[in-house]
Parts: structure tokens; C-alpha cells; sequence
């Protein structure tokens, strides 16, 4: 399904201007000659298996009209709702016997963080800087450092690799050019952690650790915004572990 709704989603978004032709040989659909979908965010996020439950917690929460404005939204996925249920029910947090916490258990203030995924402006790799630009939601509570960085695949994604990004058999050592990918770097505290070692350091579960994330699909242009879905820390191997639980809540003790 992972590769399916991202196939589904670049299709529809990105334009090959490269064409020396029209073509006229295309079974099925239908050609979009723009860089951008003929439909609202909410409309997205709402259409995709990945993204509809979250397109359900900004209409629960009131914000259709917000992300349906001019504004980039970071989004969750339905794994990062699924966790924050998951722990929300763990026994950490619900004591034995009381119903379990789902969806319809969320208060006005529970949705109301869905605030901390609306950014203004439209911000996708044709517009950020190549220093990056911080963000502030539209909520005023959550403060982010978006970048577009050159990548070179994953640390440990190759045997010969010797646990470095870049070395051994990996696709992007047999590309033309370097690779880039959206990241974005939510703040948690009072102060940046900018670099992994400095998350390490405070520690990745504590609860004023900065939390980095590469994107699970990006750049989706939209009537009105850019979406980029969340999907895992990459700065190591070992961060990948740090797939994104909604609002942050709880820790990975608490996904047993």
C-alpha cells in the first residue's frame, strides 16, 4: 500500500516538463500538465488511506478551513495515530478496566494540537532556502526548521557499507547527481538540537528532545497549499526507530 498511494500521489504532482511531444499513447487517466492537484488539502488528506484518519481529526478539531488556506501542513499519518492510541491505551496510561481510548475519546483541547501541523506560507523544494527556513504554527506553538538536503541513501542500507550513508552498493552511488530530500526539525524545548549527537546526548524519548524527520511522500501541491506527510527520523540507523506518534505523546516504553 506504501508504494502504491506514493506512486499515486507523484503521478498526480509531478509535472515532466522534459517532453519534446504531446503524447497521445496514454492508457487510462488522464494528463495533468501543471505542477499541482485540482483539489483542496482537506480533499487530499481525506482521499488517501494513509492520511484520512487525519483528515477526520482537523474536521473534529475545526481546522478544514485553515488547512484549506494558504499554508504548508506537516501532516501525521495513520501510523501516528494508531501509536498515539496504542499508548494512550497502554498501561501506563489507562488504569485496568476503563474503556479504551479511540478517536471518539479525543476532547477539544486532545484536537486542538492539531494546530501544530499548520504552517503559513507554501514551502516545498522550489521555495526553501537553501539554508532552510524556520516556521512558526499557525497556532503559535510549534516551532520548526524545514530543509531540503542532499542526500545518499540510508546509514547501514548496505552490508559493505560499514554503517555509513554513501558507501557500498547503494542506488544513489550509481545516479548522475545527488538525491534531495525534505526534512523537517520540530522543536520540543527550550533550546535547538540541531544535530543528531545533540539529541542523543539530552536523549531521543526525553520530552525536550528536538525530533527530526525525513517525509514519507513530499511536495504535494494542492488548489491552495503544499502537504508533506511525516514519516521517520534518519539522521542515524538507529533513529529510524523514531517513527512520528501523534502530538508527540508518550514514549517508545509506552508502545508495549
Amino acid at each position: 500500500m506504501k508504494k502504491t498511494i506514493l506512486y499515486a500521489f507523484l503521478t498526480a504532482a509531478v509535472y515532466l516538463g522534459t517532453v519534446s511531444c504531446e503524447r497521445t499513447d496514454i492508457i487510462g487517466g488522464s494528463v495533468n500538465n501543471t505542477d499541482s492537484l485540482d483539489i483542496s488539502t482537506y480533499e487530499l488528506l481525506a482521499s488517501n488511506e494513509e492520511t484520512a484518519v487525519v483528515a477526520e481529526l482537523f474536521q473534529k478539531a475545526g481546522l478544514v478551513q485553515e488547512i484549506n488556506g494558504d499554508v504548508t501542513v506537516i501532516s501525521p499519518n495513520k501510523w501516528s495515530v494508531n501509536r498515539y492510541l496504542r499508548r494512550k491505551n497502554s498501561v501506563n496510561y489507562k488504569p485496568a478496566g476503563d474503556p479504551a481510548f479511540t478517536i471518539e475519546s479525543m476532547t477539544a483541547e486532545d484536537l486542538a494540537q492539531m494546530g501544530m501541523y499548520i504552517f503559513p506560507g507554501k514551502w516545498w523544494r522550489k521555495t526553501i532556502p537553501a539554508e532552510g527556513i524556520y516556521l512558526t504554527s499557525t497556532d503559535g506553538k510549534q516551532e520548526i526548521l524545514l530543509t531540503l538536503d542532499a542526500t545518499n541513501t540510508d546509514p547501514g542500507a548496505a552490508y559493505d557499507g560499514g554503517g555509513a550513508p554513501g558507501y557500498g552498493y547503494q542506488y544513489s552511488n550509481f545516479m548522475m547527481s545527488r538525491p534531495y530530500m525534505i526534512h523537517v526539525l520540530f522543536k520540543r524545548g527550550q533550546n535547538w538540537e540541531m544535530t543528531y549527537q545533540e539529541r542523543s546526548n539530552l536523549g531521543l524519548d526525553h520530552i525536550e528532545c528536538d525530533q527530526f524527520y525525513r517525509m514519507y511522500v513530499s511536495d504535494i501541491r494542492t488548489l491552495n497549499g503544499v502537504v508533506h506527510v511525516l514519516y521517520m527520523g534518519d539522521a542515524s540507523f538507529s533513529e529510524h526507530y523514531y517513527y512520528h506518534t501523534l502530538f508527540f505523546f508518550g514514549t517508545r516504553a509506552d508502545d508495549v
